[in-house]
């Protein structure tokens, strides 16, 4: 892994741009394009959230996009930094955070390869993260997360439960489809979340089902809410 730094200093924060050989993998390359697009925006809920985080704590948003949960929880005086693999996104935040005036750390990188120290943050909040990498990269992503947080950090995750309408597609792993954009999405059950935690101990799994009615037929959208620990690690 290559990596070429840019440092910005930015009312007295240093917001780090990281340009990387990114791994040879299609999906991951997709985001610029996805986030051109304009439809992952937000606020959406930290209701979640808020159940097991408070301010003033360090926060890793990973797989921020255009800040849709950066924003609000830098307005709730957390001490947020956000990453992300698409530039697009990152600059857009960028720009934004300008606007408001707001303090944030930012960086363009690959949530499989952190560019962070061991026990740099009090919580890591990953939202319709997981759900977009393949088997073998949620398993390094969870370990990073367990990496990155302190002793007794949080990790706040959302993922696509297996019953929602979305789901379908060109499958490419079990449960996991390509799109014609070239993003891939993964749908998870209770069960698989369970096994697949490392250096995390699970403390809470939410399902949400929402009823949506499209043109006279009911559709469900299936979430899934974790939150887990980071356990003692060993010297």
């Amino acid at each position: 892994m290559a990596w070429r730094l840019e440092l910005i200093f930015i009312h007295k924060r240093c917001h780090l741009f990281i340009s990387m050989k990114q791994r040879p993998v299609s999906h991951l390359k997709a985001w610029n394009t996805e986030h051109l697009r304009g439809i992952w925006k937000g606020p959406y809920s930290l209701d979640f959230f808020d159940m097991y985080v408070t301010p003033p704590a360090h926060i890793l948003d990973a797989g921020c996009g255009v800040g849709r949960y950066t924003i609000p929880l830098a307005m709730r005086e957390y001490d947020v930094t956000g990453v992300d693999i698409s530039r697009v996104a990152i600059t857009e935040l960028d720009n934004a955070r300008l606007r408001r005036n707001m303090q944030m750390g930012l960086a363009v990188a690959d949530v499989c390869h952190l560019p962070f120290r061991n026990d740099t943050f009090d919580a890591v909040v990953a939202f319709g993260v997981l759900q977009h990498l393949l088997e073998e990269e949620r398993s390094v992503v969870l370990s990073e997360f367990a990496r990155v947080l302190v002793p007794g950090g949080t990790l706040v995750l959302e993922v696509l439960g297996r019953e929602d309408m979305r789901m379908g597609g060109r499958e490419v792993e079990t449960d996991t489809f390509l799109r014609s954009t070239g993003s891939v999405y993964h749908y998870f059950n209770p069960d698989e979340i369970k096994n697949i935690f490392t250096g995390l101990e699970i403390i809470d799994i939410n399902e949400k089902k929402v009823i949506k009615n499209i043109a006279g037929k009911d559709y469900i959208r299936h979430m899934i809410s974790v939150a887990a620990r980071s356990r003692e690690k060993d010297i």
